[in-house]
């Protein structure tokens, strides 16, 4: 080790010394925890001969309200964090109800059966909750565990519906360096720490649900036309190998994509 700077070090005049001492040494911020998405709670309403029923109110805890679509469906989304009853309901039918306990980045899904009736006031049915399961997506906590990290940039649903694009390949181009192009079949980008342009060494890797869909040395990815962002739920973009996270790592790449959908 070299004793030049500690020699320069010495040379500080002592005025200055207890300047340095009284100050207090810069600490880097803790890193927060990655914050999951909202929940959502969507479902089917059918009557009794199994058909959806159209218009039927869902009433979520006391602040929310939706309805059913023509094929029955309903979806609460943001479904705030908590335990909620959920009343269901419609002129003609006898109303049910469901308790749901919902955490952030939690997806409840399930189907109610309403029974017709003649009462103008029927009884409440109360259904029992396990008919709506929680199909949270098992790839969430890794996400949220390298977001975490933050060693690349990550967009979770919200971050993609707020960003309204329409190309997969504009969206991976929101981190910063990444520049796209939209050609016939396929997107192009140009990244900055692929060097001069891709090649053997300046390779790009996409995942799609945890598995290698695309390779690709010329920077051109047909994938993104199949996973479009109406399909996604989450990105992660790495550039430089120096950032893959444990289990992504490609020794020949230079970018790495991973994109999830909301297959479980």
């Amino acid at each position: 080790m070299s004793l030049a700077p500690v020699r320069r070090a010495l040379l500080i005049p002592l005025a200055a010394v207890g300047a340095l001492a009284d100050a207090v040494p810069a600490q880097e911020p803790a890193k927060q925890p990655a914050v999951a998405p909202p929940a959502i709670v969507q479902g089917r309403i059918l009557g009794p001969d199994k058909k959806a029923i159209e218009d039927v109110e869902v009433l979520y805890g006391e602040m929310r309200s939706v309805f059913t679509d023509r094929r029955g469906r309903f979806t609460v989304d943001p479904a705030p964090a908590g335990v909620h009853d959920v009343l269901v309901r419609k002129i003609g039918y006898v109303p049910v109800r469901f308790r749901v306990a919902v955490t952030p980045g939690d997806v409840w899904e399930g189907t109610v059966n309403m029974q017709r009736t003649a009462q103008s006031l029927p009884e409440v049915v109360v259904l029992d909750s396990a008919a709506f399961k929680n199909t949270r997506p098992r790839w969430l906590t890794g996400f949220l565990e390298r977001r975490t990290a933050g060693l690349g940039t990550f967009l979770d649903r919200i971050d993609i519906e707020n960003s309204r694009l329409t190309t997969t390949g504009r969206l991976v181009a929101i981190s910063p360096g990444i520049i796209a192009r939209n050609a016939m079949g396929w997107d192009e980008l140009n990244v900055n720490r692929c060097g001069s342009g891709f090649g053997t060494n300046s390779t790009g890797v996409v995942f799609v649900d945890g598995v290698k869909t695309e390779t690709s040395v010329t920077g051109r990815f047909v994938s993104f036309r199949d996973y479009p962002p109406e399909r996604l739920w989450a990105v992660e973009i790495y550039k430089g190998r120096n950032t893959f996270p444990n289990g992504f790592y490609e020794p020949n790449a230079c970018l790495l994509v991973l994109l999830w959908t909301n297959r479980r």
